[in-house]
């Protein structure tokens, strides 16, 4: 699965891919888009283009897009529940923060991060975003093409680069619950600063764990305005020079007039961003008990150099530069300082993105936004021309069953009918034996007798014997010619035999020869005789085929 976080800020466009493996995940490739930076352009169509252009190199289906709300859209406070159950957590949630957030709550999405459980209690950050921060991402993600899987906020986002974001929250046994008379126990904390362009963010970790998070109107954008009302330049101008070689001298030996101005220049803006730190980390100290251990830097505007040195002689709090990409294994882009500063926020939103049940990850997509379940809709889109005709063949099948179904009923009740009519009329049968037995039984006889008369209608054309007879009669030679003695005549079916005495073998050759014309296939065969020898005569026996006329009758 591939996971897209996209930082949108208020200077350019971060993105950062990362692809799950079987062995854990990996930072593929990074990207930046650089916006418009004067206070007068309107940045949103730029936004919109570049989500559409990116929006269109990835498949859909196998890519999570992951965005965040700015913290200062988003109000975090740190509860304790007396249970650990998530599910009550997010119902209780509403009631516990009316009064803390300074926003409706009826108008509100919240969710929470579960820091630690400590036996069967809680604790936790509560957020709490209003919809129409929400609705505005949404409408912006919607006009470029793009489905957003998570929406979180940007320190939750953060903090999963610091994190052990891919195991459960730490559990701490029962005992370790303090009773209200007990006094509370000093938390070493660590704060990490992302400067931004307009904003820093702050987040607070006790033992990688996120504990709180605030927001500082304060970034990049304040030197550069300080360098532009100095040197009287164009905003665009001071902008340039801020990014390119903006510094803090830490010993003002040996530096000339113009870099004494310079860096008292920027010194001067970042005062403004030490004071409300300072606040932030009263906060913290008053709600924690908490030691402020070390301060982070990370960030574009964390570039300037001698910052963290300035900033440890403000606060008295050690201030060193962090680098996120360090914590993370498997990048696959290049390391470098620029790099290291401007993607934090990026790949803290794609690692949103991979996190489990278990630990899950910050979304505001929850109530009329949540996320529905498209596959049915996809597979619809896909299979629906299809689907939509294999219905209407239905319909039109179960159509013509019916009216065919009507049209067999109709013919069945008048053909019987009509055979109750032709009964009447022909087998002369009553309407009450105009039954199918007795209709059948009168066809039977009927066949019968119809296949009777045509065999007497074949016998009745037959040749009789007698005829034979004549007809042998007639074909014998004359008495002068042939003296013929007849012993016996035999006539079966065709089949003809006629046995007798002549006078000689030429006067049997010469009957043989006349019975042929009858034969009906012009052989006459002649058969051994049993009749007794006579003196001066010739026995003979023939058989021979005639036409009886049956054959022709029957065809």
């Amino acid at each position: 699965m591939r996971s897209i976080g996209i930082d949108i800020g208020s200077s350019s466009i971060k993105v950062v891919e990362v692809l799950s493996t079987k062995r854990g995940f990996q930072v593929t490739q990074c990207q930046e888009r650089p916006l418009g930076l004067n206070p007068a352009h309107d940045s949103e169509i730029e936004v919109i283009e570049f989500l559409r252009e990116l929006s269109s190199k990835f498949d859909p289906a196998h890519t999570r897009y992951c965005f965040c709300l700015r913290q200062d859209q988003v109000s975090v406070r740190h509860k304790a529940f007396p249970f650990s159950d998530r599910l009550k957590i997010l119902k209780s949630l509403p009631f516990e923060l009316e009064e803390e957030i300074p926003f409706s709550a009826e108008n509100s999405i919240f969710d929470a991060k579960i820091i630690r459980t400590v036996g069967p209690t809680a604790e936790v950050l509560a957020c709490a975003a209003p919809k129409h921060h929400i609705r505005t991402l949404l409408q912006r993600c919607a006009d470029a093409g793009i489905d957003p899987v998570i929406v979180s906020s940007e320190g939750t986002a953060f903090a999963n680069i610091y994190e052990r974001w891919d195991e459960p929250p730490p559990a701490l046994p029962a005992e370790l619950i303090l009773q209200d008379s007990q006094p509370k126990t000093e938390r070493h904390v660590q704060l990490i600063l992302n400067i931004g362009h307009t904003r820093t963010l702050v987040c607070a970790f006790e033992d990688k764990s996120l504990i709180g998070v605030r927001t500082i109107l304060w970034g990049a954008k304040n030197v550069a305005d300080s360098v532009a009302r100095k040197y009287e330049i164009p905003y665009l101008d001071a902008m340039k020079e801020t990014q390119a070689k903006a510094f803090i001298l830490t010993n003002k030996q040996g530096a000339t007039f113009d870099q004494i101005t310079f860096s008292e220049t920027i010194s001067k803006a970042v005062r403004e961003m030490v004071r409300d730190l300072q606040l932030s980390i009263l906060e913290f100290k008053s709600e924690f008990n908490a030691s402020i251990v070390q301060i982070g830097l990370t960030g574009g505007a964390s570039g300037i150099k001698n910052l963290g040195p300035f900033l440890t002689q403000q606060l008295e709090i050690p201030v060193n530069k962090t680098s996120p990409l360090d914590l993370i294994p498997n990048v696959l882009f290049e390391r470098n300082a620029k790099n290291d500063s401007i993607y934090g926020l990026a790949i803290g939103l794609a690692i949103e993105g991979l996190k489990k049940p278990r630990n899950p990850a910050i979304n505001f997509l929850r109530n009329e936004f949540a996320k529905q379940n498209n596959s049915m809709r996809n597979l619809w889109d896909k299979w629906g021309p299809t689907a939509r005709v294999a219905i209407a063949a239905l319909v039109i099948f179960f159509g013509y069953s019916l009216i065919r179904e009507g049209f067999t009923l109709a013919l069945a009740e008048r053909a019987d009918e009509a055979l109750r009519t032709q009964a009447k009329n022909v087998a002369k049968l009553s309407a009450s034996k105009a039954t199918d037995t007795n209709i059948k039984k009168y066809i039977r006889e009927n066949k019968k007798r119809a296949s009777d008369l045509k065999t007497l209608a074949n016998v009745a054309a037959m040749n009789s014997a007698m005829d034979i007879l004549k007809k042998i009669n007639d074909t014998t030679p004359a008495k002068n010619i042939l003296t013929l003695d007849v012993k016996g005549v035999q006539i079966k079916d065709s089949q003809v035999s006629i046995s007798g005495y002549v006078n000689s073998p030429n006067e049997a050759n010469a009957l043989r020869l006349a019975l042929v014309n009858m034969a009906i296939d012009g052989r006459v065969t002649s058969q051994p005789t049993t009749m007794a020898t006579m003196s001066g005569k010739t026995s003979f026996s023939f058989n021979f085929k005639v036409d009886r006329g049956i054959t022709k009758s029957i065809q």
